[in-house]
């Protein structure tokens, strides 16, 4: 099926590329390098992106918010942002595989002593497809954290 340079290459086994978890806010600053900071879901043998050809995007999601109040209504905190990702990768016309898959920062605020963090976390890589046609997909989830006058996390993935 696959020339000899492929030999060690599955494309029904569908691996994550990047980064497991990386800091995308610390003490209210971001410090998200999208350079790096992004995972994939490739097929099994796939070191980089940029083996695999025919990539589209980049495509984004609505916005997301997740903000954080204090019993009186007053907002504490606010982090927004939209998932990011690259799409349609395949191997030698074989599959479908997702790339650069993280987030892009809209805007943080935090009110005075409040403490802002966000982490971002790539979970296990999945073939939606099957063995013949995979599709590689992989879910990333957003952890926002509010310390100060509030102490909470809450949490958002995107598949």
């Amino acid at each position: 099926l696959f020339a000899a340079s492929h030999a060690q290459i599955d494309p029904a086994t569908v691996v994550e590329i990047g980064e497991a978890i990386y800091q995308a806010v610390k003490d209210n600053q971001p410090v998200i390098d999208t350079a790096v900071d992004w995972a994939g879901a490739v097929p099994k043998g796939v070191t980089a992106w940029t083996q695999l050809e025919n990539w589209q995007g980049p495509a984004q999601s609505d916005g997301f918010y997740i903000e954080f109040k204090n019993k009186i209504g007053m907002k504490l905190t606010k982090f927004s942002w939209r998932f990011v990702w690259k799409y349609g990768g395949d191997l030698g016309g074989v599959g479908k595989y997702v790339t650069q898959a993280g987030i892009d920062i809209d805007s943080s605020s935090a009110f005075l002593a409040e403490h802002l963090d966000v982490d971002v976390k790539s979970v296990k890589p999945v073939n939606y497809g099957d063995a013949d046609t995979p599709v590689g997909g992989v879910d990333i989830q957003v952890s926002v954290a509010s310390h100060g006058l509030k102490n909470a996390t809450k949490v958002c993935t995107m598949t």
